[in-house]
């Protein structure tokens, strides 16, 4: 056999050896990419939490009961109006939860009030909630969400003299 037709054959079968090769790696790969997406997803969601966490115990601890696009103005309702403009890029938003408690001037001693965001100089804390959800199918599968919360806890300004 001549040298010019076994280095045409040697060549093929290197060609079918890296096709081989490149189906055995490619979605071991393609997941490994898709993982990284899905992290970074769930780590922009928790920082979104985080923020509209921060930002309603900024707002509750004004006292403030001028909101927009609540139907009624109470401090409860702006709070979670609060919640949900800073929620709004989040793709499950109907699993996005908020609660208020707060806890009485001066000791701050448990248990705290449920659904109240105090008086002045009483502690609030604003929790948010939120499930999220991977987007890629076979992680979706293996964990359909993934639950995360974050607290931020602040004393309301005072609006006279505490007592």
């Amino acid at each position: 056999m001549s040298e010019g037709i076994r280095a045409r054959r040697s060549r093929r079968w290197e060609r079918g050896q890296a096709l081989a090769e490149f189906a055995l790696v490619m979605p071991i790969v393609t997941l490994v990419i898709f993982g990284l997406v899905d992290l970074s997803r769930a780590m922009q969601s928790y920082v979104t939490i985080q923020e509209a966490a921060r930002s309603a115990a900024r707002y509750a601890v004004t006292g403030r009961t001028d909101c927009t696009g609540v139907q009624t103005q109470t401090r409860m309702n702006c709070i979670a109006q609060e919640v949900a403009v800073r929620t709004a890029s989040l793709n499950n938003a109907a699993s996005i939860t908020s609660s208020v408690e707060s806890w009485a001037y001066p000791n701050y001693a448990d248990p705290p009030t449920p659904n109240s965001a105090g008086n002045q100089c009483d502690a609030v804390q604003v929790t948010v909630s939120y499930n999220y959800t991977p987007m890629t199918p076979i992680f979706n599968r293996l964990i359909p969400h993934v639950p995360m919360s974050s607290s931020d806890r602040m004393v309301n300004e005072p609006f006279g003299t505490c007592s």
